[in-house]
């Protein structure tokens, strides 16, 4: 028996060597995959899933900043105003699409870094709901080619030029910057009006220069009723009704300006009220003339869009173009005539 054991013992501890092996080089496969994707965090800015993307959040160096959050499906700037879809879907794609293109030479790092920590643009990337950020990077300055914008991981050293392989340009734009500067009114939704004829209850338009071109249409259970000034019935034909108040579907404005402009707002530009009633509430568009009607239009001004100045509930002012406007900014009397 104790020759059977001696016969056995170099068995046994091969095993234990084979066992012994086996782990120690689980734990070194462990180790090095765990380098590996460490170093490609490194350089990894995309994040692939942007459908569990609940909020991003941008800030640049003079303090602005906006956040734009996922609320019930859909995106909101700052927890207050709707996000335009066709600007969020481009920064989506974006955050989906961005890859590195080549590392920053090492000449030119010392440059990249200095402008990355006084001018860049922080973007911070939250997966759902979470407190903590699941990417956070630095967007610098463009390269000299226009086809690559310089970009650095939160804890990371190296910076890279990022791009969006088949894409030539640069990648601030598709974040909504301007240059290095945030601005929150890039990302508002412009929408002022979008509602069908059957939605509409009344539309009360004011002519401020010329009263006697004002008018109401109220709708009674699609039967639609023309008033003058003075509240009179004026006939007219239906369908003629129903056509204009199809007009108020996706009425936009062009952008919204700083608060400053809010003093040239004064009632003596003031060209038309528009009051909308509908099934969820009421709406009072008050519009301004923009341009000195009095002066000569210049050779340059011929070859721009006419605009005009407004706002929606006495809120922010916006800037509308006359072409969009048009159509909706009639008299009675061309009413009458349809």
């Amino acid at each position: 028996m104790a020759l059977v054991e001696k016969g056995n013992m170099p068995k046994k501890k091969q095993n234990i060597i084979i066992i012994s092996g086996i782990v120690l080089l689980s734990f070194l496969l462990l180790w090095l995959m765990k380098s590996e994707q460490k170093q490609a965090e490194l350089y990894n800015f995309a994040v692939a899933d942007t459908s569990n993307i609940s909020k991003i959040f941008i800030a640049d160096m003079t303090g602005n900043s906006i956040s734009l959050d996922r609320i019930d499906n859909v995106w909101q700037i700052n927890n207050t105003y709707k996000v335009q879809n066709r600007t969020m879907k481009v920064i989506l794609r974006t955050i989906k699409d961005i890859s590195v293109q080549r590392p920053v030479a090492e000449s030119a790092y010392n440059k990249v870094i200095t402008d990355l920590a006084t001018n860049g643009v922080k973007v911070e990337l939250y997966q759902n709901n979470e407190q903590k950020p699941v990417k956070t990077y630095t967007i610098g300055n463009n390269t000299a080619d226009h086809l690559g914008t310089y970009m650095l991981l939160e804890n990371a050293e190296q910076p890279y030029i990022i791009h969006i392989p088949g894409f030539n340009g640069v990648l601030g734009p598709r974040y909504g910057l301007q240059g290095y500067i945030v601005n929150s009114a890039i990302w508002r939704d412009k929408s002022i009006f979008n509602l069908k004829a059957e939605q509409i209850s009344s539309i009360t338009l004011i002519n401020e220069k010329g009263v006697d071109s004002s008018f109401t249409i109220k709708n009674n259970d699609g039967l639609l009723s023309l008033f003058d000034k003075n509240l009179q019935e004026i006939k007219v034909n239906q369908e003629a009704l129903f056509l204009y108040l199809n007009k108020y579907r996706n009425i936009n404005c062009e952008s919204y300006k700083d608060e400053n402009i809010r003093e040239k707002l004064i009632i003596e530009n003031k060209l038309y009220s528009l009051i909308l009633a509908h099934q969820n509430g009421t709406d009072t568009l008050k519009i301004y003339q923009m341009r000195d009607k009095s002066k000569i239009r210049t050779h340059e001004e011929n070859y721009t869009v006419e605009r005009m100045y407004a706002t929606l509930n006495d809120g922010d002012v916006m800037l509308i173009q006359n072409y969009v406007f048009n159509k909706l900014l009639i008299t009675i009397e061309q009413l009458k005539e349809q």
